[in-house]
């Protein structure tokens, strides 16, 4: 992989983690927020066209009320999805929830 690749990868990966706009992180690290989405894309499209999966870390908002057992909720941000689950979640039900999101690979 190309040093430039993966310097971007990591960049990526930092800024999704933020939640912050790209503009905010683009400005704090240094960059141009129109490279940091395009950057974004692309590593997007190269990894869509191998097909995979790619796993996420689980982050409990501290703020937030609990969720009654079984709920899933799912926030769009920035074209992305975040899903929570909470214990007691029905499988049948988030296997739904991730195909209607056009997520592959889910056994």
């Amino acid at each position: 992989m190309a040093e430039t690749t993966s310097k971007w990868q990591k960049r990526v990966a930092r800024w999704r983690a933020s939640g912050e706009t790209a503009e905010v992180f683009g400005a704090r690290e240094g960059f141009a927020a129109s490279t940091l989405r395009w950057w974004s894309s692309k590593l997007a499209r190269e990894k869509a066209a191998t097909g995979s999966v790619e796993m996420v870390q689980l982050v409990r908002a501290p703020s937030a009320p609990p969720a009654p057992a079984g709920t899933v909720a799912i926030d769009l941000v920035e074209v992305r999805a975040r899903i929570t689950v909470e214990d007691g979640v029905n499988a049948a039900t988030l296997k739904t929830v991730l195909a209607a999101l056009g997520v592959r690979g889910v056994a």
